[in-house]
């Protein structure tokens, strides 16, 4: 299924993310950048696990499970977060949910994270946001090029943001990374 088709259809693309020529190696930056952010002795689950390359960077003391839509090889917990119902992941059986380059991918995000916010401590989640201004033509472009990559949703910083503190996590912190920026969520009760 093409790209832009799988998204006007509101579908995961399963034959895309099954072919391993899918990961790029320019991801590789983004990737070992967001292990260093996950606190040593953590229980990590990471969504959308490709390659399972998150699990070579991340510090010894740290469990990790892979998710994906496909097996991504021995533990992967098979979960397509565009389906429902969404898995129990077991209310304190994992301190740390990676997400890179996934909430592109998502219809409805908001459902996605409330589901997480039952489940996770800390989120460490890349989001290749849009421009604040709303109804520019730069918007309108960036748009455009989103569908035609495969991605269903268009949130600027801000509503990113606000889509986490709605939902009892606060931003412990943001940063750029190959086009990306790479944030770190916390449930507020446990970032005081």
């Amino acid at each position: 299924m093409l790209r832009g088709v799988a998204t006007i259809f509101r579908k995961t693309d399963y034959r895309r993310w099954s072919e391993g020529s899918s990961f790029e190696a320019s991801w590789e930056p983004r990737t070992r950048r967001a292990a260093e952010l996950v606190p040593n002795c953590s229980r990590v689950i990471e969504f959308g696990a490709g390659k399972r390359r998150l699990e070579q960077y991340l510090d010894r003391s740290c469990t990790y499970v892979p998710s994906d839509m496909v097996d991504r090889g021995p533990g992967t917990i098979v979960c397509d977060l565009n389906e429902r119902p969404l898995p129990d992941l077991g209310a304190g059986g994992y301190d740390v949910a990676v997400i890179l380059g996934v909430l592109e991918y998502l219809r409805d995000v908001p459902e996605v994270l409330d589901w997480l916010a039952k489940q996770i401590q800390v989120c460490v989640v890349s989001y290749v946001c849009v421009e604040n201004k709303r109804y520019s033509l730069r918007r309108m472009r960036q748009t455009l090029s989103r569908l035609r990559a495969g991605w269903m949703n268009n949130y600027d910083e801000d509503h990113l943001r606000a889509l986490f503190q709605e939902r009892g996590f606060e931003q412990l912190s943001v940063e750029s990374c190959i086009g990306n920026r790479l944030f770190v969520f916390s449930q507020r009760h446990l970032s005081r």
